[in-house]
This record gives structure tokens, sequence and C-alpha cells, in this order.
């Protein structure tokens, strides 16, 4: 059985548009554990990651496939139709908060998955630090110093 999520709204900020809850390190140097960070509005896979995907199309190109910590997501489908073409979902039980974008067989983009419940605040920081382009620690560190705390 699915985890019962409920709808939480940070009340203090405005929403965010969705290219705002997208980061990526503009060079794409891969000096960090992430090269970047997405902060999605649900744990709703199908409606979450359709945005992601359109989002990185537009940014890096076509993106073949997504790699994703089965922990952050509810109810992962195994394929998603987006602009024109079909991108095949891996579940994994542990990539400690990250999705796995790949572009071609040795090109992959690692990127932060930013809880839901973070308050704007919260996310925008972790956002920045995972797309700084340099080391800013482990995905756990990240949150953490962004001052989001995860469920154990």
């Amino acid at each position: 059985m699915a985890p019962v999520v409920t709808v939480q709204t940070d009340v203090h900020s405005p929403a965010l548009p969705p290219a705002s809850r997208l980061s990526l390190d503009p060079t794409l140097k891969r000096r960090g554990v992430v090269d970047g960070g997405w902060w999605p509005s649900s744990r709703d896979a199908e409606t979450e990651l359709p945005v992601l995907l359109s989002l990185l199309n537009a940014r890096v190109g076509v993106i073949v496939r997504l790699g994703v910590d089965a922990r952050d997501w509810d109810d992962l489908p195994h394929r998603i139709a987006v602009d024109g073409h079909v991108v095949r979902i891996g579940r994994f039980a542990d990539v400690n908060h990250k999705i796995i974008a790949t572009r071609g067989p040795q090109d992959h983009i690692m990127l932060l998955v930013v809880p839901p419940q973070a308050s704007t605040a919260e996310a925008k920081s972790a956002l920045a630090r995972a797309a700084s382009g340099a080391h800013g620690g482990t995905p756990e560190e990240i949150l953490a110093a962004a001052g989001i705390e995860l469920p154990n």
C-alpha cells in the first residue's frame, strides 16, 4: 500500500512556476554528486515526471530514460510519453533522493529530489546548492543544510 500523502501549501510564499522548480549547473561539468535539483509539487509521479521531462528536453536535449528513487514517489509508471517520445522509468530502492536523467549511453544528469513538503525558502536553498557546480555534498547533506528533514 502506498503511503498516504497530504497536500501541504506554503502560505507564506507564492507558488513557483514549474521552470523555477528545476535547477541545473549551467556548465554541467559534473563536479559534484548532483548536477542540479528538482522540487516536485507532489509525490504523484504521473503528474510530476512529465513536467520535469518537458523542462529537461527543452534545456538539455531529449531524455530517453529516468532512474528514480522509489522512496520519493507514489505509483511509479514504467513508461511516460512526453513530447512525442516514450521515456522508460527505472525504479531503484535507494539512489539517495536523486533522479538520473539519461540522454545517451554514457550521458547522465543527476538531480537532487527536494521533497514536495519543503517550504519555498528551504527548496530554493537546496536547489541553489544542488546547481552550484561544486561539490555541495551528498543529497542528504544538501537537504539538511537547507533545513529539510527526511523521514527515517
